[in-house]
């Protein structure tokens, strides 16, 4: 299985991710103080890399990390995820270590209009356990690669 990283041995990188092909699916880790500008780099470094695929499922490791976002911080990632560049169509499972963490991925699905699609646990091998019985499936209003998603375009269009 192959991997690519971003994975620097630095102290100060708070955020790393992987792209499995194979699994179709992108694992995001972050550890210590997490900022809008952190997770805007990680957005934007994924979506670039030549192994990202918006057909991947996601999961967001957030166990380790302390989010220190407002609300408007939350809005403008939000709004960053809605753009078609940085979308996923896949199933997104965050694994939170804190109530504050919870808090801030609930709004992040609303305001990204991804509710349907965000599954939050209170640990990683909850979410991974989840993600590998659900991962053959498409989230609600995402059909499958090469189906039309017409369901996806009238939901935004509400």
């Amino acid at each position: 299985m192959k991997f690519l990283t971003t994975d620097y041995s630095s102290p100060e990188t708070v955020g790393q991710y992987r792209i499995d092909g194979e699994r179709k699916l992108r694992i995001e880790e972050y550890r210590g103080k997490v900022g809008l500008s952190d997770l805007r780099s990680m957005i934007a470094a994924m979506s670039s890399d030549p192994c990202w695929s918006s057909d991947h499922h996601g999961l967001v490791d957030f166990t380790d990390a302390e989010l220190e976002l407002s609300a408007n911080d939350v809005l403008r990632l939000a709004l960053m995820l809605r753009q078609e560049e940085h979308r996923s169509n896949g199933w997104m499972v965050f694994a939170v270590g804190s109530p504050v963490a919870y808090g801030v991925v609930r709004m992040l699905g609303y305001w990204s209009r991804n509710t349907d699609r965000f599954r939050i646990f209170p640990s990683r091998d909850e979410a991974e356990k989840w993600l590998r019985k659900n991962a053959a499936h498409h989230p609600p209003a995402f059909p499958a690669a090469g189906v039309p998603d017409t369901a996806a375009r009238m939901r935004d269009a509400i």
